[in-house]
């Protein structure tokens, strides 16, 4: 297969995540307006413009490294950055919990025990636990925000140079 031949192929495939990211993230800003948080917020538009980007690609004229680079970045950083969101809670007489991550929450420990002190202190002899599912969407999110962020720098940098 020669490059162009492959460079063809990634039109169609790029279309496609484009629209589906455009379609699923649009879907969750329109479900959560009322029970959402800046959570939702942020995840649904993060997703709904990096479909918009990703539809839109050819008529940006950007550099696909330049691009590249910065969404991997932008994934690695704000995955590793969202550990420092901890959340805990007690519940259901008695379970204790802890989680880390943001936007979504991919570690996390916990325990059921007699009392709400007894819960606490067997969660955090625990070992924390990653959640594959929810840490490879963060990743995902995280890599769409850096992509719109790199491809927004472009054309602004674009814009001035013009003038």
């Amino acid at each position: 297969m020669t490059v162009a031949e492959k460079v063809d192929m990634v039109g169609p495939a790029r279309a496609a995540i484009g629209v589906m990211s455009l379609v699923l993230g649009g879907f969750w800003l329109v479900m959560s307006p009322n029970g959402g948080d800046l959570t939702d917020a942020f995840m649904g538009a993060v997703v709904a413009a990096g479909g918009l980007v990703l539809l839109l690609w050819h008529r940006l004229g950007l550099s696909g490294r330049l691009v590249s680079v910065a969404a991997g970045a932008a994934g690695v950083t704000g995955t590793l950055a969202g550990l420092t969101v901890y959340a805990s809670g007690i519940c259901c007489m008695f379970s204790f919990g802890e989680s880390r991550g943001w936007p979504l929450t991919w570690m996390g420990r916990g325990a059921v025990a007699d009392t709400s002190d007894e819960a606490i202190r067997l969660a955090r002899l625990e070992s924390w636990g990653v959640y594959p599912a929810d840490l490879l969407i963060d990743l995902a999110v995280w890599a769409y925000a850096g992509m719109v962020l790199a491809v927004l720098t472009g054309l602004v940098v674009r814009a001035i140079r013009s003038r």
